[in-house]
């Protein structure tokens, strides 16, 4: 990454410690967890709920999600993103590391392109508490599914280090899209993210749970629930192997079609 001061980087660099250190991160072999979302503004019908399995390789960020409660299912090999029975507005290519950096986030701020801003302080709203805050931004498209234009602002602890909380906005164009945005406009949010609740795994510190709000301390409009994290479960490749009937959604250097 690329550090604006030498109190950017101190500060980075003593959250990874505090969330396990960055090389024990580096050498899982694979990730897979349960993603648990109530969302607010779908309080009266079923897509309040969006619950899904989730697995990563973490060498290669090849992904599986099984989506039990809407039987449908995505996959991502490295070319393409597939998905079976995918009924959501959001774009499965969008879906594929959404939830992989809310529960990641602390670690890839080490990702390539990542650039990471001067320190300043930052008191959160009813907290009565100060943090550090670091805006996250990219040189160029990280992932699939984001743009070069998306933004993370980080609220870390001064006592402990953790991740307390952020920001995010995102510049998906098939997601603006799908939430029926104008066409000028090139991101979504920012919204707010406070962590609730932490989880140690295999001595990472992952956060279990968090509520998202359009402002700080605002009204909630999406309360989550990440459990049974598991680091030592080798990613089983021939999860990637498209169903028969399932439908491309995206090829790589190619334009999203859904």
């Amino acid at each position: 990454p690329n550090y604006a001061t030498p109190q950017t980087k101190e500060v980075i660099e003593k959250m990874l410690k505090a969330h396990g250190g960055l090389e024990a991160w580096q050498n899982i072999p694979a990730m897979r967890f349960d993603n648990i979302m109530h969302n607010n503004y779908h309080a009266k019908n079923e897509f309040a709920w969006w619950i899904a399995h989730e697995v990563f390789d973490q060498k290669t960020r090849h992904v599986y999600q099984d989506w039990n409660y809407n039987d449908a299912k995505i996959g991502y090999d490295g070319q393409q993103v597939w998905s079976e029975n995918w009924k959501k507005a959001n774009p499965t290519s969008f879906m594929l590391y959404s939830f992989y950096y809310f529960v990641n986030l602390p670690w890839l701020t080490q990702d390539d392109g990542v650039q990471l801003s001067a320190v300043t302080e930052f008191e959160w709203p009813d907290y009565g508490r100060k943090y550090h805050e670091i805006t996250m931004s990219y040189l160029k498209t990280p992932v699939i599914g984001k743009s070069s234009k998306d933004y993370y602002v980080l609220y870390i602890d001064k006592e402990t280090y953790l991740l307390q909380g952020y920001q995010y906005a995102v510049g998906n164009k098939a997601l603006l899209k799908s939430l029926g945005q104008p066409p000028e406009r090139e991101l979504f949010g920012p919204l707010w993210r406070v962590i609730t609740k932490y989880t140690t795994v295999g001595g990472l510190v992952f956060p279990s749970a968090f509520r998202t709000m359009p402002e700080a301390n605002e009204r909630i409009v999406g309360n989550h629930v990440i459990m049974n994290i598991d680091i030592t479960t080798p990613f089983d490749k021939n999860k990637l192997i498209k169903p028969e009937g399932a439908s491309i959604d995206y090829k790589v250097g190619k334009e999203t079609k859904k």
